[in-house]
């Protein structure tokens, strides 16, 4: 019966499978353009000018890796519409969006609940775009959307969405707060919902920029390549310290990953409620480790462990110096 809406889905489908972000596209604080999304955009804007029928099985035939691709380049046209100040990218991210397959798919509490933020601070209409996302949905999303609509009445800044606003050298970029779910209880009938569990993210300093002048600085050293900077925790593993917990308590923590011939080293940047000089010290009494302190800021070089039997840890030690200038330059100048 619907051998066109077969056809035409099918060509929408192969076009998403040959489109690939690398990995740097998922980073949100040193944003960069990628002509990948235009790409994208063209396959979202001809999904929305097809039938019902061609997008309903355009949405079904989706795998992972699809849907990743879809939702990442949401993420990104959110970041892109907070940066040009455009309703237009706001939008094609909601379309993005309403394209995934599941409810769960979709980022309800955080990106999708900012792109309705940002539009309205834009002078959009929070029922212009429930009728947009209509467009696309089934019922259960429909009312899903209605729900997040409703809610904006209690959003008064980008944080209530679980994003936070950062500005860098690269501009304008995002850290995504990390929330733990909390599961129902299962110790009695009808138990409350356990709390959802937030990492806090609220540094005093600019933590994403010296997170970035440490990523370009390790970056700029032949063979080392870093991946996206993301919000983390920082383990208490990585100190010699006896220390209560699973982490340390912290204003905040970045991380990333430098990836070399000689193996992997994950960086955790953060910023402490007190001076770091004693955790400094404990890090750096542990093997294939590099910690540097100023302040209540440290950096954590962590060689991450290799399964094969010949391998040896990446040099860590070696960039030292490179660190202590980074984290010297940056607690001198205001940011």
């Amino acid at each position: 019966m619907f051998v066109g809406s077969d056809t035409a889905s099918a060509d929408l489908s192969a076009r998403l499978s040959d489109i690939h972000y690398d990995d740097r596209a998922g980073e949100f604080i040193r944003y960069a353009d990628d002509p990948t999304d235009v790409a994208v955009a063209a396959l979202v804007r001809d999904e929305r000018a097809s039938s019902s029928e061609t997008r309903e099985r355009f949405r079904v035939s989706l795998d992972d890796d699809q849907v990743a691709t879809l939702r990442l380049f949401a993420m990104r046209r959110v970041l892109q519409g907070r940066r040009s100040s455009s309703r237009e990218p706001l939008g094609e991210a909601l379309d993005a969006f309403a394209l995934l397959p599941t409810l769960d798919d979709v980022p309800w509490d955080s990106w999708l609940k900012a792109v309705f933020f940002l539009a309205t601070s834009l002078g959009g209409h929070p029922e212009e775009l429930v009728e947009r996302f209509d467009e696309f949905v089934d019922e259960a999303a429909a009312t899903r959307v209605r729900v997040v609509a409703e809610s904006m009445a209690r959003v008064s800044s980008l944080s209530d969405c679980g994003l936070v606003e950062v500005t860098t050298t690269y501009g304008t970029g995002f850290v995504e707060i990390l929330v733990f779910r909390g599961a129902p209880s299962r110790a009695f009938f009808g138990a409350p919902r356990q709390a959802d569990h937030v990492v806090a993210f609220d540094p005093q300093s600019n933590l994403a920029q010296l997170s970035v002048l440490v990523a370009d600085a390790l970056a700029s050293v032949d063979s080392l390549v870093t991946g996206p900077i993301t919000q983390d925790q920082l383990p208490a593993s990585v100190f010699s310290l006896s220390l209560p917990g699973s982490y340390v308590a912290c204003r905040g923590c970045l991380s990333f990953v430098v990836t070399s011939h000689d193996g992997a080293v994950t960086v955790f940047v953060a910023e402490l409620d007190e001076d770091a000089r004693a955790l400094s010290e404990s890090a750096n009494d542990l093997a294939d480790q590099l910690a540097v302190s100023r302040g209540s800021r440290l950096v954590v070089l962590c060689a991450q462990p290799s399964f094969h039997d010949d391998a040896t840890p990446p040099p860590v030690a070696h960039y030292r110096e490179l660190v202590e200038k980074v984290l010297a330059e940056s607690s001198s100048a205001i940011y």
